[in-house]
């Protein structure tokens, strides 16, 4: 059943995920905890997040179900994402794409991060995405926001309140073991699908074409066995994702 949706806002925070992992007590699942900037945002591996006024930044979390195995939880970062492309097509009907593991891309740029984290026996999930904001030129040719793309302006709150309505309807279709119409639904917006990439996980990287995402999440790359051998699919669960260009 979904649950009414409480924005808690705060004009600057060092990082909203950190915030909610010392307070998720102090409030109720799906609560969003948003912010006007971040001082100390994360992205994965421990990057730092670049925020500024304009962008949407928020967090939320969802307590651990009854019934759900390990394999579920691995499976949000990609809820999160889909939630997210779900909630921003209800407010502006673009082509956005989704870059395993977290990302969302728009015309070949970064538009959205998410960050997944556990904490005690809930997952926090934290988002920031480009909304009112205009990227300084280092960033134009990596990043994009919604305003630079449609010249238009946007109510954030009702963006976040799309995408964490969007996150717990697809929870529940989880739940009721629809995932293989939420993976097909993913794939059709896979941004790497057919991509020359480079996955980098610990010291170890492999080059490949990007396939799909499978039924356990992971994504699927084509690499060679050898120079003169056939390719084969390997699978990944994690791993930072490059693409190569090729001229």
């Amino acid at each position: 059943m979904k649950k009414n949706i409480n924005l808690y806002k705060f004009n600057e925070l060092g990082s909203t995920n950190d915030y909610l992992e010392r307070n998720h007590r102090n409030y109720e699942e799906f609560d969003v905890i948003c912010a006007k900037n971040q001082t100390h945002g994360r992205a994965r591996r421990q990057n730092n997040w670049v925020s500024m006024e304009g962008m949407a930044i928020f967090s939320f979390f969802l307590e651990e179900r009854e019934n759900w195995e390990i394999e579920d939880y691995l499976k949000l970062p990609l809820i999160a994402g889909l939630a997210t492309i779900r909630g921003l097509g209800g407010i502006e009907n673009l082509e956005y794409k989704f870059k395993w593991t977290n990302d969302v891309y728009l015309e070949n740029k970064k538009l959205c991060g998410i960050l997944m984290e556990k904490t005690d026996n809930v997952y926090i999930v934290g988002i920031g995405i480009n909304v009112n904001n205009i990227l300084p030129e280092k960033l134009k040719n990596k990043a994009i926001s919604l305003t630079q793309a449609t010249n238009k302006k946007y109510k954030i709150d009702e963006i976040v309140k799309n995408i964490v309505s969007e996150f717990q309807i697809l929870c529940e279709n989880l739940r009721n073991g629809s995932w293989e119409e939420i993976l097909k639904e993913i794939n059709e917006i896979n941004y790497l699908k057919n991509k020359k990439i480079e996955l980098k996980f610990g010291n170890e990287k492999v080059l490949g074409i990007a396939q799909d995402i499978n039924e356990n999440g992971e994504i699927e790359v084509l690499v060679k066995k050898d120079e003169a051998g056939k390719g084969e699919i390997k699978s990944f669960s994690i791993g930072e994702v490059f693409e190569k260009i090729v001229f």
